[in-house]
């Protein structure tokens, strides 16, 4: 006989005083969960008692060392107001408060906290022996830098925010926790620093979180877009991130931080386009270098955006504007190319993002060899054959690496979108379909906010001051004053202060 969904008990019930009870309500909420042990015991005072936990995600040796001894040597019984006093002094582990509910007892009980029922006692006590196994902090995979921390963060919130309070000794570095998720009650937290955070901005980032309502919380990818309530833009409107000195750089200019229990990326929020260019090299070096570097990214950014469209528009729709010589050795390696422009670079452009996606999927030990020998054999087949022309490998390969020369993941999943619309718009209009669409872009992210802060903020204020950070790395000496640009605008688009 197949087993049939039976409706949870009531969670809000309150314990009774008879062990008996509870532990009826007990079998009948962990019913089919074979994970969970009832183990008896004795006080000294003759008094009953069960111990009930996971045995998977407790502490197991804690709890019979030192949690059972002490147990047995209690030789007072469960006389009401004097038993909890007197509990925690046998039981000095234990927490200050008792539990009468049983909505407060089955969330830790499930996380690997041990529960102590005793017979007679309408309340229950919850010692901490969680053991949850995860692998320890190792260097960051998405955003590796050549000098500097090391360290990414890892998938339990604990040892994350223990980073945070290493690396910013601050008693107004503030860590508020919430419990998100239906089902799941995943702890959430919110990290700023008080002070410098914006009281309207602190305000709203609470207010979203307290609304989400979803099932089950896995990631900080699943908050996303609640936090950021623009679902329909390709523009990544909050920054996500798993190096620490990057999330106490943020926290510093009064932003604020975002963790998940089971997931090694924060969210940084507010964040404008121009956060997404920035590296921790660009500080750990000479300013010259990193400012270099910098503009580096944004003509890198350009290229991976335009590059194919270009090519086509200047190829297929204007050619006169292209210079003579060019023009003929372009049309002479494309003598044999039986497809047209348009569906040479479509083709390139979807066997990149093939490429890219195997090479993600596969063993680390083979994925790279396998994604760079791919590319090189499958081009150079292709060539040979009179497929593809070679000036768009050329294109398509200086797309690619243009393209992984973004610092951010984030960012970088835009480029292939816009290239290719803008491939398409050319194909339809030429020259003038690529300005068309790249002034749709432009348009669509100058009419972005990230809660409240404009996207292009601080240049779209035309704020000079707060621009010493944005196309330039500045000395230390400039960068130690720089102004706070995470304010947002009220209703009349003017700055709060």
């Amino acid at each position: 006989m197949p087993r049939r969904s039976q409706p949870p008990p009531q969670m809000g019930a309150s314990l009774s005083p008879s062990l008996k009870d509870n532990l009826a309500y007990l079998h009948e909420i962990l019913e089919h969960c074979d994970d969970f042990v009832f183990r008896p015991f004795t006080t000294a005072a003759d008094s009953s008692g069960m111990l009930v936990y996971s045995s998977p995600a407790a502490e197991l040796n804690f709890i019979s060392q030192t949690i059972l001894p002490a147990l047995y040597r209690l030789e007072i019984g469960p006389q009401k107001g004097l038993f909890p006093k007197a509990l925690r002094l046998a039981l000095p582990f234990l927490p200050e408060n008792s539990l009468t509910l049983w909505s407060e007892i089955l969330i830790p009980l499930m996380s690997g906290s041990t529960l102590i029922l005793i017979d007679g006692a309408a309340e229950a006590f919850l010692a901490m022996t969680a053991r949850i196994e995860h692998r320890s902090i190792e260097r960051s995979e998405t955003e590796p830098v050549i000098r500097g921390p090391q360290e990414a963060f890892t998938e339990p919130l604990d040892p994350n925010l223990s980073i945070i309070r290493a690396r910013l000794k601050n008693p107004n570095l503030k860590i508020e926790i919430y419990k998100l998720g239906e089902e799941s009650k995943t702890d959430v937290a919110l990290v700023y620093l008080n002070g410098k955070i914006q009281p309207s901005l602190l305000d709203e980032v609470s207010s979203r979180l307290t609304k989400i309502k979803l099932r089950s919380v896995q990631e900080t990818g699943f908050l996303t877009e609640f936090l950021s309530k623009k679902t329909y833009t390709p523009f990544p409107l909050i920054q996500s991130t798993e190096r620490p000195d990057k999330v106490v750089a943020a926290v510093m200019e009064g932003r604020a931080a975002v963790f998940a229990e089971g997931s090694p990326f924060a969210l940084l929020m507010p964040t404008t386009f121009w956060t997404y260019f920035q590296s921790p090299d660009d500080y750990f070096q000479h300013f010259m270098v990193g400012s270099i570097i910098r503009w580096i990214r944004y003509l890198s950014y350009i290229l991976a955006a335009t590059l194919p469209a270009l090519y086509l528009a200047f190829t297929v729709f204007q050619p006169d504007m292209l210079p003579l010589r060019f023009l003929f050795s372009l049309s002479a390696s494309r003598v044999n190319v039986p497809v047209p422009t348009v569906a040479e670079i479509i083709i390139m452009l979807g066997a990149l993002d093939i490429f890219r996606e195997a090479a993600l999927r596969l063993p680390r030990t083979i994925g790279p060899a396998i994604g760079i020998v791919g590319a090189l054999v499958l081009g150079e087949a292709a060539v040979s054959a009179g497929i593809i022309s070679p000036i768009m490998v050329i294109v398509v390969a200086l797309t690619a690496i243009s393209t992984f020369a973004v610092p951010t993941e984030d960012l970088r999943s835009t480029v292939r979108l816009f290239s290719y619309l803008l491939v398409i718009l050319s194909s339809i209009l030429g020259l003038y379909g690529f300005l068309l669409g790249g002034c749709t872009i432009l348009l669509h992210a100058s009419s972005l906010e990230s809660l409240g802060v404009p996207y292009f903020s601080p240049v779209s204020s035309l704020h000079l001051k707060e621009w010493s950070d944005v196309f330039l790395r500045p000395p230390w000496e400039i960068l130690k004053g720089k102004q706070q640009v995470m304010r947002p605008q009220d209703k009349d688009g003017n700055n709060q202060q």
